[in-house]
């Protein structure tokens, strides 16, 4: 057949077919969200290292900030700060900083970000010959991860098996150029050492014939006692060798060690100690081993109880690269506190604020703002504990950690102060090169608001999520009349009044409104509430508070039952009233908090709780509060394993089984005979299905967000979603079901590798956007005190400041049903109220009053104590 003519035939038929067919038009594809490759991370603005920084309002750390300003940057190096309207040198790229921040680069001194294999050699207790540095991996995302919190260098550690563990690398974070490239040349050489559980709790901790040596603290300081004196020894046989050849002996070499070489390089300085530490006793024990040997301790890492030994310390001439505040994850580090910091500095210690977390790196400057708001250090000493002292504890302070004629141009820039919890980095530079620019890739917040069909297609039927209104339980204890007078006062359900009285009584608000228009009741007590704001206390609607003391120390935690349908537990009946993380999490404004279950499939119910209460009872506020599932199939990291699992279908089991209970209940009730027997397993989910009390689903993943919703419909429940880290990737489909999201962490890593660096960041305001219900929660126990910083970083990527505040007070009160008496400041609820000195999203303003129920609650707990007691210490030592 001749072609042309076949050509001419088949586009005949075409069109007859279409002429009798009436084609379905194909839908239009749905976007994708927004991902992040290497080619992303690369910044639309390249300087080749020269630059002109135009008009900053700079903050140099080494001196005062200024205003104003404009940096010139050559070959990588600072080389003039001139007047912002100053006219551009030839050859700069310019950089517009006008009504923005710029400080030095944050320093991480402990970080294992960018290592291309396991960080620890934990075959042996003395690995001194390891080198982290052979396996800088210049590709890792963290890398750019870090740069988007304005990150330029950082200490890589070994990690800390090991009581002598492999040698250190510091690193410039260049992003995607070669590991080599990373290492910093004439950085002093840097060793791990590592004391307490750590070291002496490697290998198999059932069977003690397997646990490596050391299993003791004093085994451990035997360790590397022993190896000190057989690197002493090395070095004496070395030196009389090189002395016999001196003198023109012949003498046989000594045989070659790379371990005892590198142990008698630390006798003699050249390779720096920097010490995993976290027990004053064992911190006191090598600095004096050290000394004994004739070197000294260069940081202690961690050194959580270091305020016990500050001045031994400064006098050592160690420094202290600390945690900002953690601290109850394990047994010794129960006494930590969030003052360690300014007690070391002000010991005279020089101190940074380390991450050892490719998440924490991300916000050292945040973490360092911690030291203001506890301790009240000064804001440019604080930020120097995450620039200029952690140069000076690497030795590399001679070229970067200040803004310094000189000194290398690794620099971050900011649209707020770099201490403030409501800013972010705007953009990165090392060396005069820019590695990050916010604008230069996908943001989470370019993500697309809308519904898979087949998502909606998998939630048959309709979900009811109207909130259920729960009465309180009634406090036990009463209380007198006070006015707070001239204060700033955001009752979060209504706009902000800027000079306003509110008066408690018995427990309630009575009264709230201008000052001019409250009266005071005779023989209240009135506190002058000028420069001060009040706030409602916070909620936070997930935590183990009561549950958890030491979170690695079984015998304290009783979060998680064995067997997968624990339907009939309560938590309530666990709580410990006197918990040391109860007081510490209220001191930051935190008044009620939602108790829940972990477990495998059906985990238990949950309770809300006010933060003060002398038994159990006392605390509760509503009880039992809602169910807790898991998504069958679903870790809270896994991608899920399909529809029919066994797992699913045994959920679903004990519902049906749960609704035959209440059908031959109801049965045997109207034929008058006897009830079946009483199943307190089931008798516990019969007043779930009769949507009297809410299921709580954990679900981060995408696909277990979905399944739950699918779960909720099948199972005939009220739904809310607890977790939700790919929330705002199903935001529509939530919207669409007006299902409610316990959301958080925020500060938390994207779950995927190629999500938006600040995917979670975002997914508060991609929530909001498109209309979902949601309150922030941290998920924790002794961390619950960080609630409002959760809402802070949420307010700096997107999501309105108002709408943040909402999100940690009124929002999660809705969510439960109790916003009728709790969540916001007004007349009739329950006087929950918080007193601070400033924005209370924002981390250096500090509380200063308490109440809970009417009743004000002390500022004291573990914490403060230990503060005072060793801040006296230091008063009486001079």
């Amino acid at each position: 057949m001749n072609k042309s003519f076949a050509a001419l035939a088949f586009a005949l038929l075409a069109r007859t077919t279409l002429a009798f067919e009436d084609p379905k038009p194909e839908a239009a594809p749905l976007p994708e969200q927004p991902v992040e490759t290497k080619a992303d991370r690369t910044p639309r603005i390249a300087t080749q290292g020269n630059a002109f920084l135009k008009n900053a309002t700079i903050v140099p750390v080494s001196s005062p900030m200024r205003s104003n300003v404009s940096i010139v940057i050559r070959g990588g190096k600072i080389t003039e700060l001139l007047p912002g309207d100053a006219p551009v040198p030839e050859g700069l790229t310019v950089i517009d900083c006008t009504g923005l921040f710029v400080s030095p680069g944050i320093i991480d001194c402990h970080s294992h970000i960018a290592i291309a294999s396991g960080v620890n050699e934990g075959t042996d207790s003395v690995t001194a010959e390891v080198r982290i540095g052979d396996q800088v991996d210049g590709e890792d995302v963290s890398i750019f991860r870090a740069l988007a919190g304005g990150a330029t260098a950082a200490q890589l550690l070994h990690g800390s098996a090991n009581a002598i563990g492999g040698q250190s690398a510091v690193v410039k974070l260049k992003y995607g150029r070669p590991g080599s490239e990373l290492l910093i040349p004439d950085a002093p050489r840097g060793i791990k050492f590592a004391l307490g559980e750590n070291p002496k709790r490697s290998g198999d901790e059932t069977d003690i014939s397997q646990r490596r040596y050391p299993a003791t603290r004093q085994g451990v300081e035997a360790t590397i006692r022993r190896a000190f004196i057989a690197g002493r020894e090395y070095r004496r046989m070395w030196l009389q060798y090189l002395a016999a050849k001196a003198s023109g002996e012949d003498p046989p070499e000594p045989r070659r060690d790379v371990r005892l070489e590198t142990i008698a390089d630390i006798l003699d300085g050249k390779v720096k100690v920097h010490c995993h530490s976290y027990v004053a006793s064992e911190i006191l024990m090598l600095m004096r081993l050290a000394e004994e040997f004739g070197f000294r301790i260069q940081t202690f890492q961690h050194v959580l109880e270091g305020y016990k030994v500050a001045p031994e310390m400064a006098k050592h001439g160690a420094g202290a690269s600390t945690f900002s505040d953690w601290w109850a994850y394990k047994q010794e580090v129960y006494d930590a506190i969030p003052f360690n910091a300014a007690l070391l500095d002000e010991a005279g210690v020089v101190v940074s604020i380390n991450s050892d977390s490719a998440e924490h790196i991300r916000r050292l400057n945040l973490e360092a703002a911690k030291a203001v708001k506890y301790g009240g250090t000064d804001p440019d000493r604080a930020l120097a504990m995450v620039t200029l002292n952690p140069a000076k504890q690497l030795g590399i302070d001679h070229r970067t950690g200040s803004i310094d004629i000189g000194k290398d141009a690794d620099l971050a820039i900011w649209n707020a102060h770099p201490l403030s919890s409501l800013g972010h980095c705007e953009m990165t530079l090392v060396e005069g090169e820019v590695y990050f620019q916010r604008a230069g890739g996908p943001t989470a917040l370019d993500a697309q608001v809308y519904v898979r069909p087949d998502d909606v297609a998998r939630v048959t039927g309709t979900l009811d999520t109207t909130p259920i209104r729960r009465e309180l339980m009634p406090a036990t204890t009463k209380s007198g009349a006070v006015a707070i007078t001239n204060a700033r006062l955001f009752p979060v359900s209504s706009a902000p009044i800027e000079v306003g009285t509110l008066v408690i009584d018995n427990g309630v608000i009575i009264a709230i409104g201008a000052s001019d228009a409250v009266k005071v009741p005779d023989g209240a007590r009135v506190i002058d509430g000028k420069g001060l704001s009040v706030y409602p206390g916070m909620i936070d609607a997930q935590t183990s508070l009561g549950l958890t003391e030491v979170s690695s120390v079984p015998g304290s935690s009783d979060t998680r039952e064995q067997g997968d349908a624990q339907s009939d537990l309560r938590v309530s009946l666990a709580l410990n009233h006197d918990s040391e993380l109860i007081p510490v999490a209220r001191l930051n404004g935190i008044t009620s908090a939602v108790v829940r279950p972990r477990g495998t499939l059906i985990q238990g119910q949950g309770a809300l709780i006010r933060l003060d209460g002398l038994t159990w009872e006392e605390l509760l506020r509503v009880d039992p509060l809602a169910m807790y599932l898991n998504v069958p199939g679903f870790g809270r990291r896994s991608s899920g394993k399909g529809d029919d699992d066994p797992r699913t279908k045994e959920m679903l089991g004990w519902f049906e089984r749960a609704k035959e209970y209440q059908r031959v209940r109801d049965e045997a009730k109207q034929l008058g005979i006897a009830p079946p027997p009483f199943d307190p397993q089931l008798e516990a989910l019969l007043p779930v299905l009769a949507k009297q009390r809410p299921v709580v689903f954990d679900a981060d993943d995408e696909k277990a967000i979905v399944k739950a919703l699918e779960l909720a419909s099948r199972l005939g429940v009220k739904p809310i979603i607890a977790g939700g880290r790919e929330a705002w990737k199903v935001a529509g489909l939530l919207k669409q079901f007006d299902v409610p999201v316990l959301l958080g962490p925020v500060l938390a890593m994207p779950s995927d590798g190629y999500d938006p660096y600040d995917a979670a960041y975002c997914n508060p305001a991609i929530l909001a956007r498109a209309g979902v219900r949601f309150a922030l929660t941290t998920g924790d126990a002794a961390n619950v005190r960080n609630l409002p910083f959760q809402a802070a970083m949420a307010a700096s990527f997107g999501l309105d400041a108002n709408v943040a505040l909402a999100a940690v007070t009124l929002r999660p009160a809705q969510i439960l049903g109790v916003d009728h008496a709790l969540g916001s400041l007004e007349v009739g609820k329950i006087a929950d109220v918080v007193v601070a000195d400033g924005d209370l999203l924002e981390i250096r303003s500090h509380i200063r009053h308490v109440f809970i129920h009417g009743r004000e609650i002390p500022l004291e707990s573990k914490q403060t104590k230990l503060y005072e007691k060793y801040r006296n210490r230091l008063k009486r030592d001079g």
